[in-house]
């Protein structure tokens, strides 16, 4: 229940960090970019949520996300948050200088005190400085305002210089003061360093002390990082085995949900790929370890993504009312694009339109019909009509 608390209380009073401290290169030009992009997203009325790590773990609140490890740029925090970008709507990660991630989701406040007049951004920027030391910048897309929130609490900044300033004073200035002389390491703060180093070692003796064991699990894969104009085709292993290893009473308390087992398709190439599966690929909770992985590889087939025009032909089902015959059948439009893996294009001949039923038509007339595309893989390409045009000729036979 209190595995997030815990990892932070570790984290925090480790002696590792006490003695050695924690510093972190921020280089000031990064602050004055981020100050820049703000106040332009915000006069060009784009909306944008990053999230400035300080000292507490962000890992257990975050959701989603592409990782990325890229330098912070005005040039790269615009194209991040342009409307069309499918990262626009998540947050931007930042740490030392540098984003993490991009596309996260984040748990949203639950003060009622907030005005209503704030969002989805501005509740979620809020809800993570409730939760940990992180800060928070925020630009509104509908007043066109940069708000920076810091432990729970949410403040206007009327331009990019005061923006600047208090990025340095909260970000970059603490991380100067991190270096200090080993004489200071050992000194300062020794009451709370002794506590924290005593109670870290308490911790691991019971931790470490118990009895150990190993259980399999049946976990979720999800796949990752789908390379550009690809599709996955055929069978894929949606489930794998994991053995998970630790404190009997930790595993005993271990359920499904917490195991998360991904596969990376970055490198990936068209065609049959074997991808191989170790204990990188599963998220385990803190204090375990992941011992084996069944299989161990994984077969996936990556096609190329194409476009082709397909004939149209009506569906007729039924016979035609004596004494009416049949005199022509015309579609409009005739052939439409489809988009889809390439061999499952290349077998398709024609598509048709849902059933229509000659016992109804009483005379000549056009009606609009849905299309049935089959195999499922297939699918209207953008700007393509998903209903046609029947014309149905009839005539009274002789």
């Amino acid at each position: 229940m209190f595995q997030s608390e815990i990892r932070q209380v570790l984290d925090r009073v480790s002696p590792i960090r006490f003695f050695l401290g924690r510093p972190e290169a921020f280089d000031r030009m990064v602050v004055e970019d981020v100050a820049k992009a703000a106040f332009d997203l915000a006069q060009r009325r784009v909306g944008a949520l990053l999230i400035f790590k300080r000292q507490d773990m962000l890992e257990d609140y975050l959701k989603g996300g592409v990782p990325l490890d890229g330098r912070v740029s005005h040039e790269v925090l615009s194209s991040i948050f342009f409307p069309q970008s499918p990262t626009h709507d998540g947050a931007v990660v930042i740490q030392g200088g540098r984003i993490v991630s991009v596309g996260c989701y984040l748990p949203l406040s639950e003060n009622p005190n907030l005005p209503q007049k704030y969002g989805t951004r501005h509740r979620a920027g809020i809800g993570i400085t409730e939760r940990c030391d992180a800060i928070a910048l925020v630009v509104s897309e509908e007043r066109g305002e940069v708000s920076l929130a810091v432990s729970g609490r949410i403040e206007l900044v009327g331009n990019a210089e005061e923006l600047k300033n208090r990025l340095e004073s909260m970000i970059a200035t603490p991380q100067q003061k991190t270096k200090g002389s080993w004489q200071d390491a050992f000194t300062t703060n020794l009451i709370p360093k002794s506590v924290s180093f005593i109670l870290v070692c308490v911790l691991w003796v019971f931790i470490g002390g118990q009895p150990r064991a190993e259980i399999w699990m049946t976990v979720p894969l999800e796949y990752r990082n789908m390379p550009a104009n690809m599709e996955i085709v055929g069978d894929l292993s949606n489930r794998v085995e994991v053995g998970i290893r630790g404190p009997r009473t930790l595993i005993s308390s271990i359920s499904p949900d917490q195991l998360k087992a991904h596969v990376d398709l970055s490198q990936s190439m068209s065609g049959v790929n074997h991808v191989r599966l170790t204990p990188d690929n599963i998220r385990a909770p803190l204090g375990t370890e992941v011992t084996k992985v069944a299989p161990s590889f994984v077969r996936i087939r990556l096609e190329d993504i194409k476009s082709r025009s397909v004939p149209v032909k009506a569906h007729l089902v039924g016979k035609l009312l004596r004494p009416l015959r049949l005199k022509g059948v015309v579609v409009e439009p005739p052939e439409v694009v489809l988009q889809g893996p390439a061999g499952s294009l290349k077998k398709l001949r024609e598509i048709f339109t849902e059933p229509v039923d000659l016992g109804e038509v009483k005379e000549s007339l056009q009606i609009s019909v849905a299309l049935e595309i089959t195999p499922p893989q297939l699918r209207l390409a953008p700007d393509q009509p998903s209903q046609v045009t029947v014309h149905i000729r009839v005539e009274k036979g002789g």
